[in-house]
């Protein structure tokens, strides 16, 4: 059992892992490997239709469930789940095929599947309604699930949220992966520095971007198993239920980074023509990943719009 202590190492772990042995070429982790540099005493693990899942469910009170976007990870909530564990229950989960989650096993995936996936882990932690906040791909989940289940959710947050896929969405993690030349990189990993250049375009201030952040993108991205899901999800057309958004009847915050150069402001004003009654927070300087990037300001407004 991890305790406490652990946090303070583990920056310096990933960094070794970053800069020892992979001068050759090989940047590949094992699952073992993964997880004892990316998991903590608040850390958990279930088996959720037969995939093996890292989650974090921590505190008490109204349960807020968090999603993250593709190619990331439960820790993109760190600073929001540091502070909202003081008055509710934080759920923050690896969706299947990303972070320390096993990745589905089928060879098409749909997003119905997730949508399906999240109501048996809903299922497992005895969350039987919830408030769902989902950044990018997560937001996709998390408006999708909201339809289909009703019932579960009682407040929504969109984050950045994928779903209209317009001409101005751009998502660079896709584009790499649906390139001959990424897909050879499946038996020894991907460099970090293209990492980095992918990573980079999620922020609208780079420097906000630090080592600790990419080296952890850097690890999981490299994780066994992985890439070989990045490239499966990116080689599929995304179908999305776009025609249904104005269905939906939830209280909705939109929050949204201005300078995002993944999923164009846009999309902001479709969610809030669509969605009848939300509200929508524009952030000026902040990119796809305004609860990283500006987590006491995204917080704040969070808390807000919980509360009322």
């Amino acid at each position: 059992m991890r305790n406490y202590i652990v946090d303070a190492f583990l920056s310096a772990g990933i960094y070794v892992y970053s800069a020892a042995g992979r001068s050759y070429g090989n940047h590949i982790l094992t699952q073992e490997q993964a997880d004892e540099l990316f998991t903590s005493y608040k850390s958990k693990f279930a088996e959720v239709e037969g995939l093996r899942v890292h989650y974090r469910d921590e505190g008490e009170g109204e349960t807020i469930v968090l999603l993250h976007g593709f190619g990331a990870s439960l820790h993109t909530w760190e600073a929001w789940a540091k502070e909202l564990v003081k008055s509710y229950r934080v759920i923050r989960v690896d969706i299947p095929g990303f972070g320390l989650s096993d990745s589905p096993k089928r060879h098409h995936i749909h997003v119905d599947f997730f949508v399906n996936w999240l109501e048996h882990f809903l299922n497992h932690l005895g969350v039987n309604q919830c408030h769902l906040a989902g950044n990018s791909f997560g937001g996709w989940m998390s408006w999708e699930f909201t339809l289909q289940h009703p019932n579960r959710v009682d407040k929504l947050v969109l984050i950045n949220a994928a779903g209209y896929f317009t001409k101005d969405t751009h998502v660079r993690t896709i584009d790499y992966a649906n390139r001959g030349l990424f897909k050879k990189l499946l038996a020894k990993g991907v460099p970090r520095f293209v990492v980095k250049n992918i990573v980079a375009k999620a922020f609208g201030d780079k420097s906000k971007l630090n080592d600790f952040m990419l080296n952890r993108y850097y690890g999981l991205a490299n994780r066994e198993g992985n890439l070989a899901s990045i490239i499966k999800f990116a080689s599929q057309p995304p179908i999305a239920n776009v025609d249904k958004i104005k269905e939906i009847e939830h209280p909705t915050l939109i929050m949204w980074g201005a300078k995002d150069a993944v999923i164009h402001y846009v999309d902001a004003f479709k969610f809030k023509h669509d969605i009848e009654g939300s509200r929508l927070i524009m952030y000026d300087d902040a990119g796809h990943v305004p609860m990283v990037e500006i987590p006491e300001e995204t917080l704040r407004d969070l808390k807000a719009f919980l509360i009322n």
